[in-house]
C-alpha cells in the first residue's frame, strides 16, 4: 500500500525546532495510555512538558548530529508520522555535548529514585539485553564499566521511535519510512534493530520483516515491563 498522496516523506538532514517538538509530542501521545520504556517518567508526579523534556533531549541529538530523522508531513506541513535511528557507528549520545541538548537537564528533575533506576535500565539492563540478543559482545559490560555502551546500537540501523498518528496509521506511512532505511542498510549490509515492549508491536514489526530474538521482564519499583529485541537482516541469505 502506497502512502496517501498529500504527504511528503523525506530524510531530514536539518529539522527545524518545530519539527522534533511536533515529533516529541506525537511520541508522548501515542504513550499517554500504555506501558513504555519511560513508565516511571509517566507517573501522576511528573508533568506533561517533563515528558517532551524528555523526548526532546534524545531527539534533537539523534536528528542533529548522530542520527537520521524521516518524517512524513501533509501538504500543510503538518507532521504525521516519524522515524529516527542511530546508523552503524553512532549513538545517541556520542559525546557528553550531545547530552547537554536537553536531556540532562530532564535527568536533574527526577526524584532520586527514578534517577537511579533510569541510569540502571539505560546504562546496564537494557544494554546487556540488546547485545545479548543480538550475540555482540560488549567489552564494556564484560569489563565491569557502567557507562552506556549498547553494541546493538553503534553496529545496526538502530531504531529509537517508529510513530504515526492515529488517523493516519494503517496507510502504509510506517511502512514507507522503514523501506528508506532498508535501502540504507542493504547497501552496506547492516542489520536493522529496535526493542519494544509491545507484542501487538511485534506482529507490525513482523510484517516489516523483523524477527524477535529476544525478550526480558524487567523489574521497577512501579512494576514489571516486558521487552523484546527485533532485528531485520538485510544481506542476502
Amino acid at each position: 500500500m502506497a502512502p496517501p498522496a498529500n504527504l511528503v516523506l523525506q530524510h531530514e538532514t536539518n529539522p527545524d525546532e518545530k519539527t522534533i517538538e511536533a515529533a516529541a509530542r506525537l511520541y508522548v501521545e501515542l504513550f499517554k495510555d500504555g506501558m513504555h520504556t519511560s513508565v516511571f517518567i509517566l507517573r501522576e508526579s511528573i508533568r506533561a512538558h517533563r515528558r517532551i523534556s524528555m523526548t526532546t533531549g534524545v531527539l534533537k541529538p539523534l536528528s542533529l548530529i548522530s542520527g537520521e530523522l524521516y518524517t512524513a508531513k501533509d501538504e500543510n506541513g503538518e507532521l504525521v508520522g516519524f522515524t529516527a535511528w542511530a546508523p552503524p557507528g553512532r549513538a545517541t549520545f556520542d559525546t557528553p555535548d550531545q547530552l547537554e541538548m536537553g536531556y540532562i537537564d530532564f535527568v536533574k528533575q527526577l526524584d532520586e529514585d527514578s534517577r537511579k533506576f533510569q541510569s540502571h535500565l539505560f546504562r546496564e539492563v537494557l544494554p546487556k539485553f540488546v547485545d545479548e540478543s543480538l550475540e555482540m559482545e560488549n567489552p564494556k559490560l564484560t569489563s565491569g564499566d557502567r557507562d552506556w555502551g549498547c553494541q546493538g546500537e553503534k553496529k545496526t540501523y538502530w531504531c529509537w521511535y517508529a510513530m504515526v498518528r492515529p488517523d493516519y496509521q494503517g496507510k502504509g506511512i510506517a511502512r514507507a519510512l522503514f523501506s528508506m532505511v532498508y535501502e540504507k542498510a542493504k547497501a552496506t549490509g547492516a542489520t536493522m534493530a529496535l526493542i519494544t515492549n509491545s507484542r501487538e508491536n511485534i506482529a507490525k514489526y513482523g510484517k516489516l520483516g523483523f524477527k524477535e530474538l529476544g525478550e526480558i521482564d524487567v523489574k521497577s519499583p512501579w512494576g514489571e515491563w516486558p521487552y523484546y529485541c527485533m532485528a531485520r537482516e538485510t544481506k542476502a541469505s
